[in-house]
């Protein structure tokens, strides 16, 4: 009796890790990445907010640009002297537009884009790299956006330049 029990004991605790195995979530590694933009609406959407995010940033299509963000977008950044800074929409567009009427030669672009994605929401993540008259800044940059009935907009930006 003993030498036919083992073996059944055997089999039957294999079938049990067989199917807690298939029966466990499936972990980070595992998951199959997301569907890339030209099956998945939602990732297009974001594709294109995020080209517009760049596309957009210059002194003729500001006001467009600022479309891009919604109403109550929180924009941060930490300030050379140890604090954090914040700026409203208002007060981040209005810099930008203040920048541009300068003249100078400026613009930004994104290198090392990562997007993760969610229900109706996406993280991005990005280094930047602002060029200012030719001299270029790096940094690095992350937007929140949250998709809603107006569409996809920015909620929140974070950004910070390299130390130099």
């Amino acid at each position: 009796m003993r030498t036919t029990a083992r073996p059944r004991l055997t089999l039957l605790f294999a079938m049990i890790v067989v199917a807690l195995v298939h029966a466990a979530p499936a972990s980070p590694a595992t998951v199959p990445p997301a569907a890339d933009s030209s099956t998945d609406p939602a990732r297009a959407a974001v594709d294109r907010l995020v080209a517009d995010y760049i596309g957009l940033y210059a002194g003729p299509t500001i006001d467009r640009w600022r479309t891009l963000f919604h109403p109550a977008v929180a924009v941060a950044f930490p300030d050379d002297d140890g604090s954090i800074r914040t700026r409203t929409l208002d007060e981040f567009v209005t810099r930008q537009k203040n920048y541009f009427a300068t003249g100078r030669q400026i613009s930004e672009r994104l290198e090392n884009v990562r997007i993760d994605m969610g229900r109706r929401i996406a993280r991005v993540s990005a280094d930047f790299i602002f060029k200012d008259e030719g001299e270029e800044r790096p940094g690095k940059l992350g937007l929140h956006l949250a998709e809603g009935k107006d569409g996809w907009k920015i909620v929140a930006v974070l950004f910070a330049y390299d130390a130099e």
